[in-house]
């Protein structure tokens, strides 16, 4: 079964398919689902302190909302830096494959980065949002991040749902690109049933026999917007244009899209120079690009509200 039946949204999913309820879902004064639309940009990976507050410096400048950024990385292969960076403040990525590190030592190390990356936010007025991957790193990471962010691989990882229920931070479900929004929404049950209701949902794009990318996994579901509206309509909808599109050239335009479709807000990945970025390189916006972007959206958003 992969679509949603009655019987779903009387025994299934009845909580997050309440239609009389209202969610509030603030990180610090920003309301996720109000009428402003939400620009969550920043760095695939926090490279460095000096990387991540010139970009939290530009992406404030053009408009964003929230800074995102990645430290711990659930990579594909074992071998590469599992926070994704060197141990220093420096651009100069290590060429020599890593060793499996020590959890310890690798708490240790994205520890130092969470402190950094929230010092950014910070000073430029950005509540930051991170990827959550070991359900041990709550404690660390809830003294830095003010929102969390389970990613695609982990959506129905329960050791993270249940560590999640234990927050009062907001939570980024993004949906997985072989998952159905039936599935989705089952995840946001589950945190239903638990007695957490500050979540949002994320689509990130969904695999298909074609991605019109030859380096792209997946091609966005612009349908999954107003379908996510319609079944929880008092969850806010977010898109992952960047890893969506895995490519550069199209996440503007999948950007307006998914604004014009109803999203509440995007994630997008921005990065000073998009083509040395030490993971995904492909899709990252500069500085300019998203400025220029930003503008539009807002204008989007506008015409959208006045309808």
């Amino acid at each position: 079964m992969k679509d949603i039946s009655q019987n779903d949204l009387q025994n299934n999913i009845p909580l997050v398919s309440r239609k009389d309820y209202r969610r509030e879902i603030k990180v610090k004064d920003i309301d996720l689902g109000g009428d402003k639309i939400v620009l969550m940009a920043g760095p695939c990976t926090v490279e460095s302190k000096t990387q991540i507050f010139e970009v939290a410096k530009a992406v404030k400048e053009a408009g964003a909302t929230m800074l995102r950024g990645g430290i711990f990385k659930p990579l594909t292969f074992p071998y590469g830096d599992p926070i994704g960076v060197a141990d220093s403040d420096t651009n100069e990525k290590s060429k020599e494959r890593k060793e499996i590190m020590p959890k310890n030592e690798l708490f240790q190390r994205a520890e130092k980065r969470f402190a950094y990356f929230k010092e950014a936010g910070e000073k430029y007025g950005l509540p930051i949002i991170s990827e959550i991957v070991y359900a041990d790193s709550l404690p660390i990471m809830s003294k830095y991040v003010d929102m969390f962010q389970i990613g695609y691989r982990h959506m129905f990882n329960m050791d993270l749902i249940e560590a999640l229920c234990t927050t009062d931070k907001p939570v980024m479900i993004k949906r997985h690109y072989g998952e159905s929004l039936r599935s989705l929404l089952g995840v946001g049950e589950h945190f239903e049933a638990r007695g957490k209701h500050n979540f949002v949902f994320c689509e990130r794009g969904i695999v298909a026999p074609h991605t019109h990318n030859v380096e792209s996994r997946a091609i966005i579901d612009i349908q999954a917007i107003p379908a996510l509206k319609e079944y929880a309509p008092s969850v806010p909808v977010f898109v992952d244009p960047s890893h969506a599109t895995f490519k550069r050239a199209y996440v503007a335009a999948i950007s307006r899209a998914a604004i014009a479709a109803g999203a509440n807000g995007l994630l997008i990945e921005v990065h000073p120079n998009p083509e040395k970025a030490w993971v995904d390189p492909l899709q990252a916006l500069n500085f300019k690009d998203f400025a220029i972007l930003a503008k539009q959206l807002e204008a989007i958003s506008k015409i959208i509200s006045n309808r």
